[in-house]
């Protein structure tokens, strides 16, 4: 039943025909040289300009422009990229100096819990049964 579609139900099989039935990539025409490696693909041909022709003038304007653009962007890309790190930068600081903080608290709050609990200390013994 190769080339025939079977509808389910029905039984009856359909022939396929026309070209927009065979699978793409065996439809005539197709042009797979792009998928080669550069070396088995045939050398291009470069069709010399004049340097005085209009095509070649237009050409390299378009060409100044895109590079002109790309270089923009990248320039864009990057200040972006800097103005990011400074933040980062001063978040970073910032998280460390509440490190700090909260770290010096702990130890603020670790010695009176020492204190508190210190067998002995009459102030502690108080200090609990109030609790």
């Amino acid at each position: 039943f190769q080339g025939v579609l079977c509808h389910p139900g029905v039984g009856e099989p359909v022939p396929r025909s026309g070209p927009h039935h065979a699978p793409r990539h065996l439809r005539p025409g197709r042009d797979f040289s792009h998928f080669l490696l550069p070396t088995l693909r045939a050398p291009l041909t470069k069709r010399s300009l004049s340097k005085d022709s209009a095509e070649y003038r237009l050409r390299r304007e378009r060409n100044n422009v895109a590079v002109r653009k790309s270089r923009d962007k990248a320039r864009r890309r990057i200040q972006l990229t800097q103005q990011r790190a400074m933040q980062l930068q001063e978040e970073n600081q910032k998280l460390q100096m509440r490190i700090g903080q909260l770290t010096q608290e702990l130890d603020t709050l670790k010695h009176i819990l020492s204190q508190r609990h210190m067998p002995g200390s009459e102030e502690g013994a108080a200090g609990e049964s109030r609790i």
